[in-house]
């Protein structure tokens, strides 16, 4: 399958076996940005998806950034980061907004939302890393933030985060 990106419009050649294991959460190979489907096996795919995310709905997400370890579920839905005192997750960078960005469960799924002005990077485990900027994704797997910068998946300057099942 060929996807152009609609950010630079690189043309991205898409198996059918990376979209079942992905689903459409694809990055463009050229820019990072997150490529659009669209049509009836756009829909067909976003539905298993939907259907793979409700079993996937005991898990937690534990996120990490230093010393601090954060559960993201029904009890806690949202966890903010940024550089103000204020956030869950403060990261003291020049690159990092004031509120740059927030994880936030919601729908039985857990979805990473940039709102600043540099973007945030996001490394899943085994991935290709993808640049937000305001834009959201659905976080799929083990990987790590870098609110602002990029990062490695070894990275003591990232935000780490995992999903653990619950007890």
């Amino acid at each position: 399958m060929i996807i152009y990106c609609e950010e630079c419009g690189y043309k991205n050649t898409i198996d059918e076996e990376r979209l079942k294991k992905q689903g459409l959460q694809i990055p463009c190979e050229q820019c990072g940005d997150l490529l659009h489907f669209y049509g009836v096996k756009a829909e067909a795919l976003q539905q298993k998806a939907g259907q793979k995310r409700t079993r996937e709905s005991q898990d937690s997400l534990i996120v990490q950034y230093g010393a601090v370890v954060i559960e993201v579920n029904e009890k806690k839905r949202r966890v903010t980061i940024g550089r103000q005192k204020t956030n869950d997750i403060q990261v003291l960078n020049n690159r990092v907004s004031r509120s740059h960005a927030w994880i936030e469960y919601r729908d039985d799924t857990y979805y990473l939302v940039d709102q600043s002005s540099n973007g945030t990077y996001l490394l899943i485990e085994g991935n290709k890393g993808i640049a937000l900027r305001r834009k959201e994704i659905v976080l799929t797997a083990k990987g790590v933030i870098g609110p602002g910068y990029k990062v490695e998946i070894a990275s003591p300057e990232g935000i780490h985060f995992r999903f653990e099942k619950k007890r």
